[in-house]
């Protein structure tokens, strides 16, 4: 008998392994440990089950195994969604993640177009070709980006592109979400460059930040929202920031003596 997982937008799909195992091998977990945490999920089934309960049965597994640190790799979507509650935490790990890749970044441009000054989230220049980035955050996971952003963006786009005299550019969204059908359609249609969790299919922001190691800090457990705050207000966004000594006044001592071992081991990875 099928067992039926409900999504986060409400629809049905069935119940697959191997979609867990090909999440579950993304972050590094061993087969021998996926094989005994799908046993341990097997169990305790049942038709109707929501994709957050199996999402914590992970979670609450891997904590428990002799590889803590996998539950938190294991958190990226949500950890992705708590880079707020402003968007510029994102923005900042944007810059981040692509600064990383070879790209020369900026944060927060105030740019004139042909008729109006823009705000611009991220300015990337990579293989001279300037990017202009709107870094798209949003808490709620479910949330998708509609064919109206993509519109906003491409008009505002072509004022930038109308007075810019520094060569060739191109529009950018970069999401922590995903874009709907229309809005992937339009951007593809008008060469926007599109950028969301699990789009384009391999090289979507989850992919990036298997590819770089760089985490943000919100994959970890038991951060405060203080320690959060003092983070983010002093541009710490990823966990290999946190590993630098001259972070670690920002939180407390007991705080980190818990997390940098297991920080070690998320960001043993980093390039």
């Amino acid at each position: 008998m099928t067992t039926l997982v409900t999504k986060v937008d409400g629809s049905s799909e069935p119940y697959n392994e191997e979609k867990i195992r090909t999440s579950a091998t993304r972050v590094g977990v061993p087969t021998s440990l996926q094989d005994d945490m799908l046993v341990s999920i097997r169990d305790r089934l049942y038709d109707g089950i929501k994709t957050g309960e199996i999402f914590l049965m992970i979670k609450e597994f891997l904590r428990d195994s002799n590889s803590p640190h996998l539950a938190m790799k294991y958190n990226l979507k949500d950890a992705l969604s708590q880079l707020g509650p402003s968007g510029y935490p994102f923005e900042k790990y944007v810059a981040l993640l692509l600064t990383d890749v070879g790209y020369r970044t900026q944060i927060n441009q105030t740019i004139m177009g042909g008729c109006v000054s823009h705000e611009v989230d991220v300015l990337a220049e990579k293989d001279s070709i300037t990017y202009f980035i709107e870094a798209k955050f949003h808490k709620n996971q479910g949330q998708r980006i509609d064919v109206r952003v993509a519109l906003y963006i491409k008009s505002r786009y072509d004022d930038l592109k109308s007075n810019w005299k520094n060569g060739e550019t191109r529009p950018w969204i970069i999401t922590n979400t995903r874009f709907s059908t229309d809005a992937i359609k339009y951007g593809e249609c008008q060469n926007i460059r599109l950028t969301s969790w699990g789009y384009p299919k391999g090289e979507g922001i989850m992919d990036l930040i298997e590819h770089t190691g760089l985490h943000p800090i919100t994959i970890i457990d038991g951060m405060t929202s203080d320690d959060k705050i003092k983070l983010f207000a002093s541009g710490v966004v990823t966990c290999a920031q946190l590993l630098n000594p001259a972070n670690h006044s920002l939180v407390s001592q007991d705080f980190l003596h818990r997390i940098l071992p297991q920080l070690s081991q998320i960001c043993a990875n980093h390039n």
